[in-house]
């Protein structure tokens, strides 16, 4: 029971008593208390006898929980409040009557405690870690972590339910966070090695900014359970809010999980097997024989760029094919020469030219189509080797070797780009 001045008013002016009986548990606002010293009223408390309410110092039950029986449910309202606490009031305060002290503020709807009372900290801690929470989203946007902003606002989502059962008195029920039960999610964070292939190591810089972040939140979760602890156990161990200490438990576990999946993920990246992207115009490599047929007795190619290949260069001759219904001028030829002449085209180009396409790995001359070569001094006539040259990959003898890969393999390469996909 909460006893205000308003209703200490309202009965004493019909009774005038000079002796007010309270039942057990009431709670007397600090206005009130004054309006008691005013009047000269004693004050009793069923079960604890008449009240010393003149002195300088009360105690407000309301601030304490039962410490001779078991802790009692969450469904107890006294049982919510945190350990006991004494407020001291200074009868020479300048705080008007009925006025609330600024030291002081409302626990609940009516019951006035101290700004220093462990449940009012807890609030503030969780407040703060929702300020975190929200700056950490800031941090994820400007680093493109799109899913690490929409895990962190499943967290404040729970975080603001958490502050509302607290002040409402409400039992704290949930079911999964980020699609885990509270079961699975301390399942995964003591065993990160079976579920992320990482081990638990000691934080480190080499593990990236994103993955400091998350551990900065995880510390500041245990922090808010540890404010959550004081105010919820008393000293011998009865703790009247296990619900919010369990659920910020596993929000530690939650910001753990995070950080390994991170760190999985930067992991897998570093160990995958990269290589450059290159696309190639239609081209021509020569055999040394139509090189010469083409452009004279002894000629040799003159080198305008050399490619990412080693040995391998684009020169400064071109030559014009022909087809049964068109031509292409001016087919770059890469050098050096080759054994046989060669013919690298689009589909595209071979519409144009008249030719069916055939799609052919480097050097499977059988079943492709010839055409014509024209050159400064000769031509040529070409029985085969027209292709639209498959899909492949240039690899270096070490890194075929340290990938596990021979000539001939076939290999599926994704594309990181604005318009991602899988070539087969």
């Amino acid at each position: 029971m909460i006893v205000t001045e308003y209703e200490l008013r309202a009965n004493w002016h019909k009774t005038k008593d000079k002796l007010i009986i309270l039942p057990q548990g009431s709670v007397i606002t600090p206005s009130a208390r004054d309006f008691i010293r005013s009047k000269g009223i004693d004050v009793q408390i069923e079960g604890n006898g008449l009240q010393d309410i003149h002195r300088n110092t009360f105690s407000n039950y309301s601030q304490s929980i039962d410490r001779g029986n078991r802790p009692k449910s969450v469904q107890d309202p006294d049982a919510l409040q945190g350990p006991q606490t004494q407020i001291k009031t200074n009868s020479n305060s300048n705080t008007p009557p009925g006025v609330k002290p600024e030291h002081m503020t409302h626990l609940r709807t009516g019951a006035l405690v101290t700004k220093t009372h462990p449940v009012i900290a807890y609030r503030g801690q969780l407040d703060l870690f929702q300020c975190e929470l929200v700056e950490a989203q800031g941090f994820f946007l400007q680093a493109g972590e799109e899913e690490l902003i929409l895990k962190l606002e499943e967290i404040s989502a729970l975080c603001r339910e958490l502050m509302v059962s607290e002040v409402k008195q409400e039992p704290f029920q949930w079911a999964t966070l980020m699609g885990l039960t509270p079961e699975e999610l301390r399942e995964r964070s003591h065993h990160p090695k079976k579920y992320f292939g990482i081990d638990h190591t000691p934080l480190s810089y080499s593990h990236g900014p994103i993955v400091a972040k998350l551990h900065h939140l995880r510390a500041k979760s245990r922090e808010v359970e540890l404010y959550a602890n004081r105010a919820f156990t008393d000293e011998t161990g009865a703790c009247s809010r296990t619900d919010l200490i369990q659920a910020l438990n596993r929000l530690s576990s939650a910001f753990y999980i995070l950080a390994c999946q991170v760190r999985s993920r930067k992991t897998q990246e570093l160990n995958e097997k990269r290589v450059p992207l290159g696309t190639s115009n239609r081209h021509i490599h020569l055999s040394q024989v139509d090189l010469e047929a083409l452009f004279g007795k002894n000629y040799a190619l003159t080198v305008q760029k050399e490619l990412s290949q080693p040995g391998q260069f684009a020169a400064q001759e071109t030559v014009t094919i022909v087809g049964p219904k068109g031509s292409l001028e001016k087919v770059r030829v890469l050098g050096p020469v080759r054994k046989n002449t060669q013919v690298e085209i689009s589909v595209t180009d071979c519409f144009k030219l008249g030719i069916k396409p055939v799609i052919r790995d480097s050097g499977q001359h059988e079943g492709t189509p010839g055409l014509q070569i024209a050159g400064p001094v000769g031509k040529v006539d070409l029985k085969a080797g027209v292709m639209v040259a498959s899909r492949h990959i240039h690899l270096h003898s070490n890194d075929a070797k340290e990938w596990s890969l021979k000539d001939g393999d076939r290999v599926c390469v994704k594309v990181e780009s604005q318009r991602p996909m899988v070539y087969e």
